[in-house]
């Protein structure tokens, strides 16, 4: 039992420490940045495309023979081709998008053999035995794939928010940095926030002391991220430290209290009581001789009573 333990507590451990500073640690350490201001020298929001594949993994189709690789295609456009350019000049646009590229291998479908197995369980005297088995998939394969497969090119635009800020540190010096952040495919969400940081306006930002060249606007905790670490990091240790204090500590001294009072109770039992006869009190009282001329004699036995001769 105490294997087990001692397994479940360094993988509750390891889990703890990898998550806490694999998502944590630096979250922990970039909520403690000096506040300043900042105020916008310049703001833009910059465009670019963004592009991805919708491929036929479903039907498994071949792409057309001489069909560029995808990846290729990608490349091109996102070193070759802008959506302000496109929006200026039509004949700047990429005319790859919507056509049809090539996705490269890809497995289809996958075959399995099926494999069984038994366990035996005996009882009884005279023994009586049973066995049960269960099926399981074994030996799979790829059994249906293609080396070319379909894949239609798309590429949405996405959106950065480009600042030149200035603020001071805490020494009073000025530090001109420039601040980026990327909106992905949300243009609501980078309008927001590029109105919301227009030229010349001032604003409360976090500057890194050891990287005055870095600069964020929010250093608020993540809360999938602590979920994740109370979840599967803080709860499965604290679980593990309950039951090594509770198997360790406690257990024993309840064991120990319970022995110390079964052995009063049977040190009590053991020990004999005097035991008084009734021939050995009617001896006493009438050997028991009592000075009535001590005043101080209150605690003796009265004397024995006995009845005159003669009285009715």
């Amino acid at each position: 039992m105490y294997k087990c333990l001692g397994f479940f507590l360094i993988v509750s451990l390891a889990l703890f420490f990898g998550l806490f500073f694999g998502l944590n640690y630096s979250e922990i350490i970039r909520h403690g940045w000096p506040l300043t201001r900042c105020t916008v020298l310049s703001a833009d929001i910059a465009t670019r495309y963004c592009c991805e594949t919708s491929c036929a993994t479903r039907s498994c189709k071949d792409a057309p023979s001489g069909s560029q690789q995808c990846s290729a295609l990608i490349s091109s456009i996102d070193s070759g081709y802008s959506p302000s350019g496109c929006a200026s000049n039509s004949s700047s646009c990429p005319t790859q998008i919507g056509s049809a590229c090539d996705g490269g291998y890809y497995c289809c479908s996958t075959c399995c053999s099926t494999c069984t197995s038994c366990t035996s369980s005996c009882s009884g005297n005279p023994p009586s035995c049973s066995q049960s088995c269960t099926d399981y998939t074994c030996n799979c394969y790829c059994c249906s794939s293609t080396n070319n497969l379909y894949c239609t090119l798309s590429c949405p635009i996405c959106y950065n928010v480009d600042l030149q800020l200035l603020y001071s540190s805490r020494d009073g010096n000025k530090h001109n940095v420039s601040y980026v952040q990327d909106f992905s495919k949300d243009v609501n969400k980078a309008n927001n926030f590029f109105t919301s940081h227009t030229t010349n306006s001032t604003s409360f930002c976090y500057y890194n002391p050891a990287n005055e060249a870095q600069v964020l606007f929010d250093v608020s905790f993540t809360k999938w991220k602590w979920a994740i670490t109370s979840i599967f990091g803080i709860l499965p240790l604290f679980v593990t430290l309950g039951l090594f204090v509770y198997f360790l500590a406690l257990l024993p001294l309840w064991n120990f209290a319970l022995a110390g009072w079964s052995d009063m109770r049977r040190a009590v039992r053991a020990k004999p009581f005097p035991k008084i006869s009734l021939k050995s009190l009617k001896g006493w009282r009438s050997t028991a001789v009592v000075d009535h001329s001590d005043p101080d004699a209150v605690d003796n036995p009265p004397p024995v009573y006995k009845e005159r001769e003669g009285a009715n």
